[in-house]
């Protein structure tokens, strides 16, 4: 049963906290794809076509700046959550799946640096 009558400033913050962690898991898939080298095809070799085939560095900074701040949005937004958001609809997926991709793409940013 939930007592609430209206939606408190914590859960509305936790609300936005999932919208915007959305919105940072986008530009980081965006900053790694412009990050990582270009693949050969078939047109590239039938045309000689020249390709980049190492990282760029700076869509790579910018994939790390992104990363960074996606842990602490994910962080925060968790903590906010096992502190005020004790409701099953609260809404917390966004973070755990923010915090998860942002993990994984800093493993792989550490390693290409």
């Amino acid at each position: 049963m939930d007592r609430r009558k209206k939606i408190d400033l914590w859960a509305r913050g936790l609300f936005f906290l999932n919208i915007l962690a959305g919105i940072i898991v986008v530009f980081m898939l965006l900053a790694f794809h412009f990050a990582q080298p270009e693949f050969e095809t078939l047109f590239d070799r039938f045309y000689h076509l020249k390709l980049r085939t190492q990282w760029d560095m700076q869509y790579l900074y910018y994939l790390i700046c992104l990363v960074i701040l996606g842990i602490c949005i994910s962080l925060s937004g968790l903590l906010l959550g096992a502190y005020r958001g004790r409701r099953e609809d609260d809404p917390k997926k966004a973070l755990i799946i923010t915090g998860i991709i942002s993990l994984i793409l800093l493993g792989v940013s550490i390693i290409v640096r």
